[in-house]
């Protein structure tokens, strides 16, 4: 077989169907969104994803699953705009209050997702498109051609490396094989077929998570998974009780033995 004649959108959504954990929908997103904003604000992520980009003042932005903020408040003090999207009405929630506590008024926010009409929605092309850690979509090449198609001269993605925020640790724990689905790598290829040569870095973080109690570190790890048995649930407390630590700041963190890698995929409209 001929590397042209790989189908890598159809490769994408069977090794999606793959994966262990499972897919959330926007009441999932709602629920976690509070104590998600939290832990972000201690992630050097968003540094280390400014630092690679490097914003332009006449930057019009579109975060695309744009979560509680993470990026959209940084970047908002560093470019003319932000447009953020996400799906999840409790995630913009949050990025609301955040701003306003921040005073910030350059960031408009609307509820929507990647299957939605963007144009029958209100929203332009701009300058910059970016989706970091949210393309979890079936249709990975709609998707891409979406970003594309509302950029007027630059693409960011951040996509996972191998299991990203997943731990193994943790699925061995339990005792349940762990899958990550498909990553990067998918998405370069895919990107190859259709003619786009991205630029490719990588965002390794310490994903050491904090917690204000050990209820909220065992929900978080309890998230990754469909229903546990009680056998499960046990080893789950188990291995929490194992790895919890608490610090001189009154929280909890969880510690796990892998950094977290992400690729950051950009290219320029006009390369295309």
């Amino acid at each position: 077989m001929h590397f042209k004649d790989i189908d890598w959108n159809s490769l994408w959504q069977e090794a999606r169907q793959q994966k262990s954990w499972k897919k959330k929908g926007n009441r999932d997103w709602d629920k976690r969104a509070p104590g998600f904003a939290k832990r972000n604000i201690d992630s050097n992520y968003a540094d280390r994803f400014l630092e690679l980009v490097q914003p332009e003042p006449h930057w019009r932005v579109l975060d695309i699953g744009c979560g509680p903020g993470t990026l959209a408040l940084p970047l908002a003090a560093r470019v003319n705009a932000v447009t953020a999207i996400d799906f999840s009405s409790a995630m913009l929630a949050e990025l609301e209050k955040r701003a306003a506590e921040q005073g910030i008024t350059n960031i408009t926010t609307i509820q929507a997702s990647w299957t939605d009409d963007w144009g029958k929605l209100g929203i332009p092309e701009h300058e910059v498109v970016i989706s970091s850690r949210s393309l979890s979509v079936v249709d990975l090449q709609s998707a891409l051609e979406k970003m594309n198609n509302w950029a007027t001269e630059k693409i960011f993605i951040a996509d996972r490396v191998g299991s990203g925020p997943f731990d193994p640790d943790l699925f061995a724990a339990v005792g349940r094989p762990f899958e990550p689905g498909p990553d990067y790598i998918f998405t370069v290829n895919l990107l190859y077929q259709m003619g786009i040569h991205p630029k490719i870095d990588y965002i390794e973080i310490d994903q050491t998570k904090t917690f204000a109690t050990k209820d909220d570190a065992m929900e978080s790890c309890r998230w990754m998974f469909d229903d546990l048995s009680p056998d499960e649930e046990a080893r789950l407390a188990a291995y929490v009780d194992e790895r919890l630590e608490h610090n001189e700041a009154g929280t909890y963190y969880l510690r796990r033995s892998s950094r977290v890698k992400w690729a950051l995929l950009s290219w320029e409209k006009r390369t295309v």
